[in-house]
């Protein structure tokens, strides 16, 4: 009898895998071979023996581990990866979901190419290296060396990695727009997919979609198309319903559906993917912010993502508490921090009703990105809109923070022209890649006193944000004078920092900073910097090593200021 069961779970594991051969991934997380080196050139690290190497754990950053804490430069990563034999007549892929922050990859000591960018994710597609049931050997680059900002640039690869195997069509995204017409009832729902094609002749394919709610399927979707060879493809198709037969996405009830989408050849499935998505609306209309048609307030808090035990990568259930604690305080819209956030913190803010503006790390006064039309800037960003558009939560782009002259006194600071000049053609590069949310920069200088709407961002914008460590009510007046109906949000609100331990406090003008400003009909919100301490090695750090900013410390723990934010902010 055992053996009889035995044999017909090996049969049913085996028709598993054959039905669900469109699409197949290998995780290549775990344990891998790690060597910090700045003095080695790559031809000599080739030469070295892997083994004799440490062993970190991938994802991870080298910088959590007591030996390579203060490491900065070059950390390598080794391990053996095996092609399976029943891949023959796939598409294979390595795929990172991010790597700090100059990535290059080998496969079998050849160079695959090379990524800039520490918080998106890429892939390369090693189809003509490989032969299935062989072994090959994977090295990795990581380079921490650049860096922005005060928060820390933890090193390594800080996300998941995959060998994936495809048919050769394939989906590689699906846009989903949700919007309401609130005035005449109505839904439309666009969907716009990018396919590609890498086998050499035409194919003729079917798309076949479904939006799935629950257990049950709202709408259907199926259309003939045809891929030449050796490219990639768009192809959009437009659903229009009631909108009472759909429920919205709101902050108390974000209710989610999923589009479900296949290609299909011949009866046979090559590929599918799932996404999930709100149906949701915000508008900034004069001096208001409108969500799902009703004017909002909201207050928020920003968040670094940052723990000694897991650097930057973070784990569900730290990402779950940290964002339960933050919604505890009454806070629901934030634009959190200056770099693209993690796939598992967008999706668990999905889940509960928390909005965010997501930023790419362009940051001060001397950042070297900053200046117009940069290809870096624009890929950063393309890939940051790609690998995000359906999240609900995500409801604006953010193109840098606090650019500002390096020459001028504070108070006198205002935008380089290279700087005004990056802002203004990012703002319009978001625009052509999303036009259903809010475009916006992180200004210090928009209160300054040579500044005006000559050398300030604000056409453009849809929403002023600035940032103040001063005078936050004169700051916030000054830059409505200057730049009048538009909605400001004050993407952070400090005054000295919070300090360490459990009695440490804001600052009683802060407190009342918040409590009149809140008020101002023209502010929309309000985000004190920040919920959590966080490594850095930035000018100012105490020697604790950590920027005490937050209302907790960067254990978690509880500081007075955390009570008296959450007294602030939900007094109402």
């Amino acid at each position: 009898m055992q053996k009889i069961k035995l044999l017909f779970t090996l049969l049913f594991v085996v028709l598993l895998i054959s039905c669900n051969t469109e699409k197949q991934t290998i995780s290549l997380n775990g344990n891998w071979y790690f060597l910090a080196s700045n003095s080695l050139t790559e031809a000599e690290v080739f030469k070295t023996h892997f083994s004799e190497w440490d062993t970190l754990s991938v994802p991870g950053n080298w910088d959590t581990s007591d030996k390579y804490a203060e490491f900065v430069g070059k950390g390598y990563y080794q391990r053996t990866i095996n092609v399976p034999s029943n891949w023959d007549n796939k598409q294979i892929r390595l795929k990172f979901d991010a790597v700090y922050q100059t990535a290059k990859v080998w496969l079998n000591g050849e160079l695959l190419g090379t990524h800039v960018g520490g918080y998106t994710p890429f892939e390369f597609n090693i189809t003509k290296l490989v032969d299935t049931g062989n072994a090959y050997q994977l090295v990795v680059q990581a380079d921490n060396t650049y860096k922005r900002g005060a928060w820390w640039a933890w090193g390594g690869i800080s996300r998941n990695v995959a060998l994936v195997a495809n048919n050769d069509v394939r989906i590689m995204y699906q846009h989903i727009d949700a919007i309401p017409d609130f005035e005449n009832n109505s839904l439309t729902i666009n969907v716009k997919y990018k396919l590609e094609n890498n086998a050499t002749e035409v194919q003729n394919v079917s798309i076949l979609s479904s939006i799935i709610d629950g257990s049950n399927s709202k709408e259907e979707y199926q259309k003939e198309i045809s891929i030449k060879g050796n490219s990639t493809a768009f192809h959009q198709y437009v659903i229009k319903a009631k909108l009472s037969d759909y429920q919205l996405w709101e902050l108390d009830h974000p209710y989610l559906y999923r589009l479900s989408s296949k290609i299909k050849h011949n009866g046979s499935v090559l590929d599918y993917k799932d996404d999930k998505f709100g149906v949701r609306k915000i508008e900034a209309i004069g001096e208001q912010l409108f969500f799902n048609n009703r004017p909002i307030k909201m207050d928020g808090i920003n968040r670094v993502h940052d723990h000694p035990e897991y650097g930057n990568t973070e784990p569900d259930i730290l990402v779950k508490s940290d964002i339960m604690d933050m919604k505890a305080l009454g806070t629901s819209f934030s634009r959190m921090m200056h770099a693209p956030l993690a796939p598992n913190l967008l999706n668990f803010c999905d889940s509960v009703g928390y909005l965010i503006i997501e930023e790419i790390p362009v940051w001060g006064d001397d950042d070297p990105q900053s200046f117009p039309n940069n290809p870096q800037t624009k890929k950063w960003m393309h890939e940051l809109i790609t690998r995000d558009y359906n999240h609900p939560c995500v409801v604006g782009w953010s193109v840098g923070n606090e650019l500002r002259d390096s020459i001028a006194p504070w108070g006198a600071k205002s935008l380089t022209t290279e700087q005004y000049e990056y802002v203004n053609s990012m703002l319009d590069y978001v625009g052509s890649l999303d036009s259903t949310r809010l475009k916006t920069y992180v200004s210090i200088t928009a209160y300054g006193k040579h500044t005006d709407m000559s050398n300030e961002p604000y056409d453009k914008l849809d929403l002023i944000c600035i940032n103040s460590y001063g005078d936050a009510i004169r700051n916030t007046e000054l830059t409505h004078e200057k730049f009048p109906n538009k909605p400001i949000f004050l993407s952070e609100i400090g005054l000295k920092q919070i300090g360490g331990g459990a009695d440490a406090e804001l600052d009683e003008k802060l407190i009342n900073y918040i409590k009149t400003i809140k008020e101002y009909p023209y502010v929309v919100g309000l985000s004190l910097w920040c919920y959590n301490d966080y490594r850095s090695n930035y000018k100012g750090t105490p020697e604790s090593g950590f920027r005490e900013w937050g209302v907790v410390d960067e254990l978690r723990n509880k500081k007075k200021a955390y009570w008296q934010l959450q007294e602030v902010f939900t007094r109402d």
